[in-house]
């Protein structure tokens, strides 16, 4: 009877201490992927991507532009050191940065401090993304100005908030850089719409209401935009590059509106861009090794290990080529606000007429 009590106590006692190891283990290797998943949200890759333009100039072969995205206020390395140092030796001729650039709580001294590290020469691109405070202000805050405090520090400090298309000359050819909302814009509906509402504003008492008055100011401003998007309109070329930025990847069910609006106008987004730019999905933000997301954000239909095809990278959407950047920050898109084997990323695009593979 002593030795089968002193085996059964044996024995449970090993069930104990399996009981406490195994639980033990599963924290040790939590806490390991938590320390190594840390250190790696801390560095960032410069991935490299060719894009194939076929009607490119030989001006503008082998054009680069570096993308980036997704900031959302962090900061890599003392004044963005890592970024810096990762950007040693790199050449570019334009930089466009496709939103959500501000932190959580709105503050933007990270993105001000990412203007600072690219060379004076070379234009820099932004709009703003769906977690950004609004870029224009409709409401009274002490200023007559409509644009958002960040976007004008970043215009301070040399950047371009691209609300209308740019046009940048390369030897005889031009390459435009657009914010893809003006592509499928009806521009005598949205003016006679903003003058309608404007006329509504300035009636009676009310035009001296101080959100009245932010408002007016605000629509004379989006009045300012069409034209100059008309403009850049009747400038365009179909020889002329185009490049469009988007923070929110486009779609196909997207592009077939854009297709529809557009109708067989000079402005037909289908025939004229020659890339969308975008960044929002983070890569999926949490990654399962040797697989890919694991799970779209809402915004792409939420479906799980949805393949990176629609989620980051270059593809092509009825014959559309759009690259959507890995980004280097955490969007509130996904349930778990962490990038999870999910190194940030910023890319260095590069122009050819050639076929790439």
């Amino acid at each position: 009877m002593r030795k089968e009590r002193a085996l059964f106590q044996e024995k449970e006692k090993e069930k104990v201490s399996g009981c406490l190891v195994y639980p033990l283990l599963l924290v040790l290797a939590a806490a390991v992927i938590i320390a190594l998943n840390l250190i790696n949200s801390g560095r960032v890759l410069l991935d490299k991507q060719d894009v194939t333009v076929p009607s490119l100039s030989s001006d503008l072969e082998k054009y680069r532009i570096l993308h980036i995205s997704d900031l959302h206020g962090n900061e890599f390395g003392a004044d963005h050191s890592t970024l810096s140092n990762l950007l040693k030796g790199s050449s570019y001729r334009a930089v466009c940065i496709t939103g959500d650039v501000c932190g959580r709580d709105g503050s933007y001294d990270a993105f001000l401090k990412l203007l600072d590290i690219f060379p004076a020469e070379i234009p820099v691109f932004f709009i703003a993304g769906d977690e950004d405070p609004e870029p224009i202000l409709t409401a009274s805050h002490g200023s007559d100005s409509v644009k958002a405090d960040y976007i004008l520090a970043a215009e301070a400090k040399g950047a371009i908030y691209l609300d209308a298309p740019y046009k940048l000359t390369v030897g005889k050819s031009v390459i435009w850089f657009s914010p893809e909302s003006v592509y499928g814009l009806d521009i005598d509906s949205s003016r006679a719409a903003y003058q309608s509402r404007r006329d509504q504003l300035t009636k009676g008492q009310e035009q001296y209401l101080p959100d009245n008055a932010a408002q007016i100011r605000a629509i004379d401003y989006r009045l300012d935009v069409l034209s100059r998007i008309e403009a850049a309109r009747r400038e365009m070329k179909p020889v002329d590059a185009q490049i469009a930025l988007t923070h929110h990847p486009l779609t196909g069910e997207t592009l077939n509106l854009l297709q529809q609006w557009a109708g067989s106008a000079e402005g037909n987004f289908l025939r004229n861009v020659s890339l969308i730019l975008a960044g929002h999905y983070n890569a999926g933000q949490v990654r399962v090794p040797l697989i890919g997301a694991l799970r779209a954000p809402a915004s792409a239909g939420g479906k799980w290990l949805p393949g990176d095809e629609a989620i980051v990278g270059l593809n092509t959407i009825h014959g559309v080529t759009q690259y959507i950047s890995p980004g280097l920050g955490v969007s509130r898109d996904y349930l778990i606000p962490l990038r999870i084997f999910n190194t940030p990323s910023i890319t260095l695009i590069t122009l050819t007429s050639r076929l790439t593979v």
